[in-house]
């Protein structure tokens, strides 16, 4: 009996039907189990001056950001009122030297936060995804991921003023 290249003509079949049941079910589970693609518009984030430089925004930052705005079900990206920040745009807005908005770093965003009830919301559903420092102005809150800074605080605005709540606190 010749070994034939072909497979039998009943293996063949069989075999076929496992190929398309396979690449079926893995196209399937592919399908089923695929990463959600959220497209981000970094122009959210732009120094007033600089068109474009919202891109420097640290990844790690963007994906708090989404999960905040999940866990909120705030319109968080909506309401970003400043990220990148040029040293000329951080002058003119009255922001520390060493900012964490500063490009290239971009570690920092302030959000829109008109009532006290929205402010106590944002910052202690930030602590609990893991942001650990959160300043608190009049009407937005700040939050930044820079480990080079004091972890784990909390500040009024203006500087100096004392927080109307504290996450961190026990």
């Amino acid at each position: 009996m010749s070994m034939n290249s072909n497979l039998s003509h009943p293996y063949r079949y069989l075999f076929i039907s496992f190929a398309i049941v396979f690449v079926g079910g893995m196209g399937y589970y592919l399908w089923r189990n695929k990463r959600k693609v959220l497209h981000i518009n970094y122009r959210l984030f732009d120094s007033k001056d600089i068109p474009g430089s919202g891109d420097c925004m640290d990844r790690r930052l963007i994906r708090m950001l989404i999960a905040l705005e999940k866990e909120t079900q705030l319109p968080i990206f909506k309401w970003i009122n400043s990220g990148a920040r040029s040293p000329a745009h951080n002058a003119r807005v009255g922001g520390v030297k060493n900012s964490s908005h500063l490009i290239p770093l971009c570690q920092a965003v302030d959000i829109h936060a008109s009532t006290l009830e929205i402010q106590r919301k944002i910052a202690y559903t930030a602590k609990a995804i893991g942001f650990k420092r959160i300043g608190v102005g009049s009407n937005f809150i700040h939050l930044d991921i820079d480990e080079k800074k004091r972890q784990n605080i909390t500040w009024g605005y203006p500087a100096g003023n004392r927080p109307p709540f504290n996450p961190f606190a026990s």
